[in-house]
């Protein structure tokens, strides 16, 4: 349905609902890799983020932020494995302090 709502049709819980969901997860950095190109060891690791069964209907657009109050350390945040269920994000940084990443989930209707 590419407009959600038109005139004369009924409202429904399916067309009020907002279709965005956010939250926050945190990383806890466990693995070190060495950089053998800087010759340098930073710290990369992932958490799992679910969604409310039945949340979404079609796979949402994913956003991530990650919170640091170091400029520099904060190297990437990143996700892979989007489906209506969840995903998985990633982070890297340069010392191995447990991060807070916000993220966002949109669905966009089909």
């Amino acid at each position: 349905m590419p407009y959600p709502w038109l005139s004369g049709m009924t409202i429904t819980a399916d067309r009020l609902r907002s279709g965005v969901l956010a939250g926050t997860v945190t990383v806890n950095f466990s693995t070190s890799i060495t950089n053998t190109f800087f010759n340098a060891a930073y710290f990369r690791d992932s958490a799992v983020v679910g969604f409310p069964a039945g949340f979404f209907t079609n796979v949402p657009n994913i956003f991530v932020s990650g919170r640091s109050t170091t400029p520099g350390v904060l190297l990437e945040v990143s996700y892979s494995n989007q489906t209506t269920s969840g995903f998985t994000v990633w982070a890297a940084r340069s010392t191995n302090t447990s991060t807070v990443i916000d993220w966002m989930a949109i669905e966009v209707p089909a």
